[in-house]
Formats: C-alpha cells, sequence, structure tokens
C-alpha cells in the first residue's frame, strides 16, 4: 500500500513537470516566433531609409527602393510560412500580416531589370510610404519593439 501511494506520488508529480514543460515550451516557441518579426520591422526601417535616400538624390537608382519593396514582400511570406509550418501563428498575427501584404501589394515590383524608370505618380505614392513609415514607427533613428502586439499596433497605423 505504501509503495503504491508512493508510485502515485511520483506519477502525479512527473505530470505536473511535464505539463509545465510543455507550456513553456510553448510559450518559447511563441516568443521566438515573435522575435521574427524583428527581421521584417528591419526591412520596413530600410525601406524608408532607401525612399528617403533616393528622394534626397533625385531619384537616381529607383531599383534600390524596389528591392527593399521585395525583400519587405519576401519577409512577409517567410513569416507567414514559418508560423504555419511551426504551428505558431495566430489567427490574428496571421489576419496582420494578410494586411501588411495586400497594402505592399499596391506598389511596384522589382523586375530584376536594372534599368527600371519609375513614373512621377509611382515616386509620389514611395514618398507618401516614406511618411507613413516614419508616422507609423518605422524609420532611422527611431526604435521599435519585437514584440507581436507592437508590431501589431504599427502595422495597424500604416494601413489606415
Amino acid at each position: 500500500m505504501k509503495t503504491k501511494n508512493i508510485i502515485i506520488v511520483i506519477s502525479v508529480l512527473f505530470n505536473i513537470v511535464l505539463i509545465t514543460f510543455v507550456f513553456w515550451k510553448e510559450s518559447h516557441q511563441q516568443e521566438m516566433y515573435s522575435n521574427l518579426s524583428f527581421g521584417l520591422q528591419n526591412d520596413l526601417v530600410q525601406l524608408e531609409s532607401a525612399i528617403d535616400y533616393q528622394n534626397n538624390n533625385k531619384w537616381n537608382d529607383d531599383n534600390l527602393v524596389l528591392e527593399k519593396i521585395e525583400d519587405v514582400r519576401e519577409g512577409i511570406n517567410q513569416l507567414m510560412v514559418t508560423g504555419k509550418n511551426a504551428g505558431m501563428i495566430t489567427k490574428s498575427q496571421e489576419n496582420d500580416l494578410w494586411t501588411l501584404y495586400r497594402y505592399f501589394a499596391g506598389f511596384p515590383t522589382y523586375t530584376g531589370f536594372p534599368n527600371t524608370k519609375l513614373e512621377n505618380n509611382e515616386i509620389n505614392e514611395l514618398i507618401r510610404l516614406r511618411d507613413d513609415l516614419r508616422s507609423a514607427g518605422w524609420g532611422m533613428n527611431l526604435g521599435y519593439s519585437s514584440d507581436w502586439a507592437s508590431f501589431s499596433m504599427k502595422i495597424e497605423d500604416l494601413t489606415n
């Protein structure tokens, strides 16, 4: 009887430790996924900086901005694929990424040819994008956080 009680106590303790570990691991994975947004936010800051640089230098290299837009699109795709494959993306996070993806779908795409020239209306759209990125909190000399809540708020600011 005493041995049976000891085995039950050990079994209960082992299960508690195991359940705690599983919840901790899940929380840790969610935090890691949330931190992946840091790379995408870095691409957004670089885009803002590239637009500002081109604007100050009479748009001598339009492709630089187009490449940065492509980096942003690839970053969005990477976050979605990684999140889905690892089972870490929430519906809210997926909606945020789709919102950001649709927002950037309206901008010119990088064709791979180095002689792309932007029209005046496209340049004006990109200048507005630069201003919107800065006002949302993505710009040179602006701090940004890696947590998803902050990222989500900035996406909302940018797209509204």
